[in-house]
């Protein structure tokens, strides 16, 4: 019986590890690598190919902090935290509209707000 209280947590967390996997892949800090936006159109996560059409943020072991106003920023359109406590991840994605620059302004908040995190970004183009 103690294996199937597992189960579900262990589901919960597998998923959520999947979801995570991509929001840093091949990037770290805001280069601004393909800033123009182009592809974007908002449908999903991703583009042609599997490169991203949004950019997204991804924090690394964030550890305890007041972020909260990072993410109350117009350009946010979802974040969330792994399940795992102390949480392991953070991520957010962006609006449809968002650019290199919201991007790079919203890591800077998360890094300053969360100084051992490793904190990345992946956008339209860095895929």
């Amino acid at each position: 019986m103690g294996a199937h209280r597992w189960f579900p947590v262990a589901a919960a967390v597998s998923t959520l590890v999947v979801s995570l996997a991509g929001c840093g892949a091949g990037a770290s800090g805001s280069d601004g690598a393909g800033s123009d936006g182009a592809g974007s159109d908002g449908a999903e996560s991703e583009g042609t190919g599997g490169t991203p059409s949004r950019w997204s943020v991804s924090v690394i072991d964030p550890g305890p902090g007041a972020y909260e106003q990072c993410l109350e920023d117009p350009r946010v359109e979802e974040a969330f935290v792994s399940a795992d406590y102390p949480a392991s991840h953070m991520g957010v994605t962006l609006t449809a509209d968002a650019t290199a620059d919201d991007a790079g302004r919203i890591a800077d908040c998360l890094q300053q707000a969360l100084p051992s995190a490793e904190v990345s970004v992946a956008g339209p183009g860095s895929g």
